[in-house]
């Protein structure tokens, strides 16, 4: 890498059209910088070397005095006029992949330290500053009888894990400050055959793996709980006798249920939708704390359409629905059983995870629900999870038990030192313990970009929405602008059944089958609750002017791009576990929370918004006043 005498921040303001008055103080290296820079993108073209782009620097700077020895100013002059907003911003965003960087304004340096005394660009700068600004510097361990490379947090974090390696370790780490490169030192340390990869989803898993090594043994939460229950043999053990039960291919409808378990209609639900309000209670109540199902666990924005009575018959079939579920009455009730379900019955057992492992290794840590965290916590092995708890996009994720060593790290390698505005603030407004100041330490700029309006990116981003109504309204606007665009796979599913309820909500008054609108009966019921989100009104406006089930298809066949498209169109929850080039927020994600809301959802609102703004790697776009929305709120 090689780095260019233009600050960090200076970039930025040239980026936004600011600081007009720079061209009539710029040294003549400041000018070469922005004429390279600007000129990024046919350099790029060029596949050149690092070495032959630092070489076509000194070359400019060199040109420089050149002309300023024939016409004094002249190449101030000459880079004004031909100095381009958009193009230099676009060359910005090249930086990175060019591996040329920029000075950081917490480390300043003198004019003759890049320059010779005869003006010329001095090749040896480069890599002494580097050695300076760069988080990852090399380190001796005698463990590993190697040189590690590592930032001064990691290297704290590592050698307090092997001072005591066979005790359980927490490590509470900002989004991209190498939790997961820790995995693979932790890994080298371990024995293999003694140490167990855990994860809550098969991907998450394949990540794990894939850092700590194919040796290792791995696991998802269900398969590891599954293993133990069904390795006991008693009658009265919670082992699945029918596997296919256990399989996702197996999906019962919610009339059958109702027939298998006798559900009456209760108020206007009918039966299937009664076994469908049993499904989502039975789930509140594996993921929390508590040993019996009670009247808590019941959808509250649906049990308050109830009468008392009516409440207390639910509460009834919710608790026949968990029994059936877990120790069916007739051979023919055969209940889907998910991996939560099993989580929670073994969580309510006295059982341990398999105690041939030593060693535990647990990535994504602050996803661990709370039944399974009861397990690790009193399982006999070390346990080391990784772990940010600004990353639950549930609210406060559960806390480990006490005792436990805890180490935290605040540097972030992924994210420059500009985002530290943004993300600060929200850390201070989450309702989180963790406050340590964020540090954004990456070896490139993240540029912070503010914009007003519905503006439609025309630059390749990720804009991640708020929720499925601006999702909606999101897809709208850019098959309107005739944008190209396209959405995750799995994103695209959920959206096309959230879009077609809607519409069929509205135009033929059909009960919903997604998630979040299935507890409204009308639309006139769904208009009244999202009566304050401006991007549901927009939706309804359409829907107004005759919007059909056939315009929305006509718009998905013409717009949507598979696999193509250079704006992809994200949820926050889609994007987790991933980093962009690009990000680009809705104004949407800015929901200021009520008196009302509790401690979890204001830990939610600002789990989105810290979890957004943290994919972004060069650039990241909010909407104008973002940092005072942030100070309103905490007030």
């Amino acid at each position: 890498m090689f780095f260019l005498p233009l600050y960090r921040t200076v970039v930025q303001s040239l980026s936004s059209g600011r600081l007009s008055d720079f061209f009539s103080s710029a040294t003549v290296p400041q000018l070469a910088a922005v004429v390279f820079i600007q000129n990024a993108p046919k350099l790029a073209k060029q596949q050149a070397s690092l070495a032959s782009l630092e070489r076509q620097f000194a070359q400019i700077i060199h040109a420089g005095h050149q002309a300023n020895m024939k016409l004094d100013q002249a190449f101030q002059t000459c880079v004004s006029e031909r100095f381009s907003v958009t193009q230099f911003a676009q060359g910005v965003n090249l930086l990175g992949g060019l591996q040329v960087g920029l000075l950081a304004d917490e480390y300043p340096v003198a004019e003759s330290r890049y320059l010779d005394d005869q003006g010329q660009w001095l090749f040896t700068f480069s890599p002494e500053y580097q050695k300076e600004v760069m988080p990852l510097q090399k380190v001796h361990f005698n463990e590993f009888d190697a040189e590690v490379s590592l930032s001064d947090a990691q290297n704290r974090t590592l050698r307090e894990f092997l001072a005591a390696a066979d005790e359980s370790f927490n490590v509470q780490g900002y989004a991209g400050s190498g939790k997961t490169h820790l995995v693979s030192r932790f890994a080298e340390f371990l024995n293999p055959q003694r140490t167990l990869l855990l994860a809550q989803t098969s991907g998450q898993l394949q990540a794990l793996r894939k850092r700590a090594g194919e040796q290792f043994p791995a696991m998802t939460f269900m398969h590891a709980v599954g293993q133990v229950l069904d390795n006991n043999l008693l009658n009265d053990s919670w082992r699945l006798k029918d596997k296919s039960r256990g399989q996702y291919t197996w999906q019962v409808t919610h009339r059958q249920v109702a027939h298998w378990l006798n559900i009456p209609a209760i108020g206007h639900f009918s039966p299937a939708q009664v076994a469908s309000i049993c499904t989502r209670a039975v789930a509140r109540f594996c993921n929390s704390v508590a040993t019996y199902i009670d009247a808590i666990h019941l959808p509250a924005a649906l049990a308050g359409q109830l009468s008392i009575l009516e409440q207390r018959v639910l509460l009834e079939m919710v608790q026949r629905y968990w029994g059936e579920l877990i120790q069916p009455s007739e051979p023919h009730i055969r209940l889907p059983i998910r991996g939560y379900h099993r989580i929670k019955l073994m969580a309510l057992t006295k059982e341990v995870l398999d105690q041939q492992y030593t060693h535990i290794i647990v990535d994504e840590g602050h996803d661990i629900p709370t039944p399974m965290l009861q397990i690790l916590d009193r399982s006999p092995q070390a346990v080391i999870t990784l772990s940010d708890e600004l990353q639950n996009l549930s609210g406060l994720p559960p806390e480990r038990r006490d005792g436990i060593r805890q180490r935290s790290i605040a540097q972030s390698v992924r994210l420059g030192k500009q985002v530290e505005q943004v993300v600060n603030p929200l850390i201070q407004a989450h309702p989180s313990a963790v406050k340590e100041r964020f540090s954004g330490r990456a070896d490139h700029c993240t540029h912070l970009h503010y914009y007003s309006g519905w503006h439609i990116p025309n630059q390749p981003t990720t804009l991640i929405v708020a929720d499925e109504f601006d999702l909606f309204a999101w897809f709208q606007r850019l098959t309107h602008a005739e944008a190209s665009f396209r959405l995750f796979p799995s994103t695209f599913k959920d959206f096309m059944i959230f879009a077609q309820d809607c519409i069929e909500l509205y135009s033929r008054g059909t009960r919903p089958r997604h998630g979040l609108i299935f507890r409204y009966a009308s639309w006139d019921a769904l208009s009244e609750a999202m009566a304050h989100s401006p991007s549901f009104q927009s939706i309804e406006r359409m829907l107004q002017k005759g919007y059909s089930l056939m315009d929305f298809q006509t718009a998905v066949d013409r717009h949507m791009r598979k696999g193509q498209g250079h704006i992809i169109l994200a949820r926050v929850s889609d994007t987790k576990n991933m980093e962009f080039a690009s990000v680009y927020l809705s104004k949407d994600l800015l929901v200021a929370p009520t008196s009302r809301d509790n401690v979890d959802s204001r830990a939610q609102l600002f789990s989105r918004l810290y979890t957004a703004c943290t994919r972004a790697q060069h650039e990241l776009i909010v909407p104008d006043g973002f940092s005072d929305w942030i100070a309103d709120v905490v007030k």
